[in-house]
Parts: C-alpha cells; sequence; structure tokens
C-alpha cells in the first residue's frame, strides 16, 4: 500500500474492524497499562495484530453478498516465539509432544497468546431499488463508537446479531440491530430457598443461573443538521433472560435479582474552518448496566435496583492549529449512583469520573514530528453499604488518581496529519497512580516465611514509573 492510501485511511473507517490494524511495543520497562484511564502513547506493552479479510460471495442485478471477517491476535510475553499451545524460548528448546503439559520444563508452561474470531457476517446491499446503500446483514459484527486516544467504547452493541442498516427515511439513515451475547455473573440471592438436594440426596446445590443472555434490542437515527454536522440518535435496550421457567418450580425469579436496562445517546459531529473535527455526546443509562467509570455500560449485567443511573458527557476531536501545529483531544465526564438491593450486598453508591486526554503535535518535517500525550483521570466513590455488620463499614469513600506524560519521535508519512498512519515512535513515559501501583514489579515482591509458610510482602511496588521504548501502529 502506497502512502498516500495509507494515510487516507481515517480511524472512523478503521476503528470499526472493517481494515486491519496491528500494534507492537517494546519498553525498557514492564508496568501496568491504562491506556483507557490516561492514553494510549506509550502506554501499550503488548503485540496486537487484527486482520480483516473481505470477499464478495455473489453479484447479481445490483445485489451484493460480501462475507466480512476479522481475527485478532495479542499477545504480552516479549519472548523470541510464543503459541497457543504453551510454548516459549528459541526453537531449539522446544519438546512438540510435550507442547501444553504443566511437567514440561523446556517449554516453563508459558502463553499468553490469545487468538480471537471478531468479525464473520454477511452483508447484502441493493436489494430495494429505490434505496441501493441500504443494507442487512446476520453474523458476528462489530457495532461500537469509540474514541481513539483511549481505546474505550461509549457505544458498544457488537456481538452476534440481525440488523438493517443505512435505509433512508427523510433526511437521514436509519438502523435497527437485535444481538445475543452470553456472559457469566453471579447473583445473591434476594431470599432463602434457592438451593436444592444434589444428585445424592444429602448435598444441596445452588439454584441461582450463572450464565447470563443478554438480548439487547438497538435502534439509531442519524440526520444532518447543517452543512458540516450531522445528530445520531440512538436508543437500547438490553433484556437479560429471566430463565423463568427452569426455575420457577423452586420459586427463583431472576427478574428479583437482575431487570432490565435501558440506554439513550446523542451524538453530534460537526466540521468546523475546515480544521476541527469534533464530536459531542451525551448518554443516559437506567436499570442493571449503570455503573460508574468509563465504558460501553451495555454487557456488564449488575444486582442492581432498577432506579440506578449513569450519565455521560463525552468530548471528543482534532484541531490543526497551523499547517505544522495539532492536537488530538478526549475528555469524558461520568456520574453514576447505583443500588444494589439484593440480600447482604444492600448498598448505595454515588460515584463521579474524569479523564483529560491532551496530544498535541508538532510537525518537523514532512515525515516526522514531536507527539506530547498528557493524560489524567480521577474518579471518587461513596458508599453506603447501610447492613454491613460492622458500622465502621457502612461508610465509605474512596479517591483515585492516575496521571501519564509522554514524549515522542514520530515517523510517519504525512506528519501534518494526526491519523496518518504507519507510525513508528520513540518515546519516554512518566506515570503516577495515588491508589495502585505502577512498575517493573507491579504489586512488588512477596516471598515465603520457610516456618510459616505465609507470603511476606517484601517491597509494595512503585506508584510512579519513568520508562522508555519504541512503538509502532498502522491500519490498513
Amino acid at each position: 500500500m502506497s502512502a498516500q492510501a495509507s494515510a487516507a485511511v481515517t480511524p472512523d473507517v478503521a476503528l470499526k474492524g472493517d481494515v486491519s490494524y496491528f500494534r507492537v511495543g517494546l519498553f525498557s520497562r514492564n508496568f501496568n497499562k491504562n491506556a483507557g484511564d490516561v492514553g494510549r502513547l506509550g502506554n501499550e506493552n503488548d503485540t496486537f495484530l487484527e486482520l480483516a479479510p473481505s470477499l464478495t460471495l455473489a453479484e447479481l442485478d445490483g445485489v451484493e453478498y460480501r462475507l466480512i471477517s476479522s481475527f485478532a491476535m495479542s499477545s504480552e510475553y516479549k519472548g523470541g516465539w510464543a503459541g497457543t499451545n504453551n510454548q516459549r524460548g528459541d526453537r531449539a528448546s522446544r519438546n512438540m509432544e510435550n507442547a501444553g503439559k504443566s511437567d514440561n520444563s523446556d517449554l516453563k508452561d508459558f502463553s499468553n497468546l490469545s487468538f480471537g474470531l471478531t468479525q464473520a457476517y454477511v452483508r447484502v446491499t441493493g436489494l430495494l431499488d429505490s434505496d441501493k446503500d441500504a443494507a442487512i446483514w446476520v453474523g458476528k459484527r462489530y457495532q461500537r463508537q469509540d474514541s481513539h486516544v483511549v481505546d474505550a467504547f461509549w457505544r458498544d452493541v457488537s456481538g452476534d446479531s440481525v440488523g438493517i442498516e443505512n435505509l433512508s427515511v427523510g433526511s437521514g439513515k436509519f438502523r435497527a440491530t437485535w444481538v445475543r451475547r452470553d456472559g457469566e455473573a453471579v447473583f445473591t440471592n434476594k431470599y432463602d430457598g434457592y438451593t436444592a438436594l444434589g444428585w445424592d440426596d444429602t448435598n444441596k446445590v445452588d439454584l441461582r443461573p450463572s450464565k447470563i443472555t443478554n438480548n439487547i434490542f438497538d435502534v439509531s437515527y442519524a440526520f444532518p443538521v447543517g452543512a458540516e454536522s450531522f445528530l445520531d440518535l440512538g436508543y437500547t435496550f438490553i433484556a437479560p433472560q429471566r430463565y423463568a421457567s427452569e426455575y420457577s418450580n423452586y420459586g427463583y425469579k431472576m427478574k428479583d435479582e437482575v431487570g432490565n436496562s435501558h440506554l439513550v445517546l446523542a451524538r453530534l459531529d460537526t466540521k468546523l474552518f475546515d480544521c476541527v473535527n469534533h464530536t459531542s455526546a451525551l448518554r443516559y443509562v437506567r436499570g442493571s448496566t449503570a455503573e460508574g467509570g468509563f465504558g460501553a455500560h451495555t454487557y456488564g449485567v449488575h444486582s442492581q435496583d432498577d432506579s440506578s443511573y449513569n450519565i455521560d458527557f463525552i468530548n471528543i476531536g482534532s484541531v490543526n492549529f497551523t499547517d505544522r501545529i495539532g492536537m488530538m483531544y478526549h475528555t469524558w465526564f461520568n456520574f453514576a449512583r447505583t443500588t444494589n438491593n439484593i440480600g447482604e450486598n444492600d448498598s448505595r453508591t454515588v460515584s463521579r469520573s474524569f479523564q483529560l486526554v491532551l496530544r498535541p503535535h508538532y510537525k518537523l518535517t514532512k515525515m516526522t514530528r514531536l507527539v506530547l500525550e498528557a493524560g489524567m483521570s480521577t474518579k471518587s466513590t461513596a458508599t453506603d453499604d447501610y447492613l454491613a455488620k460492622e458500622v465502621k463499614d457502612r461508610n465509605s469513600f474512596s479517591n483515585s488518581q492516575a496521571q501519564k506524560l509522554t514524549l515522542a519521535y514520530a515517523i510517519t508519512p504525512d506528519a501534518g496529519n494526526a491519523f496518518s498512519r504507519p507510525e513508528i515512535r520513540f518515546f519516554v513515559t512518566y506515570k503516577h497512580y495515588n491508589d495502585s501501583h505502577v512498575g517493573t514489579y507491579g504489586n512488588g515482591f512477596k516471598v515465603e516465611n520457610v516456618a510459616t509458610r505465609k507470603p511476606v510482602q517484601l517491597y509494595e511496588g512503585r506508584k510512579t514509573e519513568t520508562f522508555f521504548g519504541a512503538q509502532v501502529e498502522a491500519w490498513f
């Protein structure tokens, strides 16, 4: 792919999974990454590759049947070789017959290479003579909106789905989706009696379901509100499966522990003066998926009262001040008030979260630039656990903060374009936490007391860290 073609690919296309993506980084120290809190630049110590092959299966009378797929591989181990069968080390030390066995000292039973089928769906376009852009699809698909700077999603209804999109309605486009997502959760019994005798008629088994299946129904309508602005209005309904028939004989009603959830989103995309690309999103979530912090709040089902809610305001974009100076920016504010009224876990929580990441750059030459990324996040949480056994545990307050500063020298085809890729970076990063640990040894050294056989903490871990490294990133 030519440099011109690569630079023309924008993140609005790339980060929806329609093109391939990869990054690789090497660092002078290991550290706890928190790219979703304080920014990605100089803060991702993994190897990630996602390939997105697609092909036309059939085309007849202007109707196209297209298969779209993507496969992702990720690893954080910096060895000479790593595989899904628990192998590492150089090729000479590998014993293929013993691969993956826990007693294999040659291979050290080490693997953190993950592989995933991230997309596989068929999309059909051109069925309607009056609306050739309208499409239907069935399969596993990405459907999400995110900020590239922190790689966090404020709208995410990805998964096995069926839907219609780009359907012309008035001056805008309509989309509707049904998604099925399976997850795991263990809910606390609200009432006694959710146990039964096991196969030997003596041991009791827990009747609580551990697997939660969400039915997600999502609709949106996007339309122009000016020459350079578009407004996208969306509603998402999340309905966990109740398991009523399976558990009704024992009096179990899942709706007593987890209810539905509703998500309303308004997104405004604006272009100003040919130098500012700006996105603002306002989101309201109410029900079982509402919680504090940054995230999609779509799949995480909690044992929460229907009155639980969170409100988010997200503001992201890029601006070119001159032909040499530009900046990407990201802000996110979240307020949440949640109530858990299930059994002994009865509690009320109020949280406020805020993050700000600025990534200015200065173009040195046609293909080189200096990049600075400054990021911070803070979260304050107050919990009223009014049924706690100890009075001292009934009210609690916590405040977590993190900061990061990265300076990078970057090589890319179009140094004046913040989204130009591929990009090779040489950087130095400083990080700070106030309530957790960052650094080479994470949470510190632990050794075993020979006499008591109990762990002893020798070193609590670093709360600040400075490291340097190199990274490459591209979408294609």
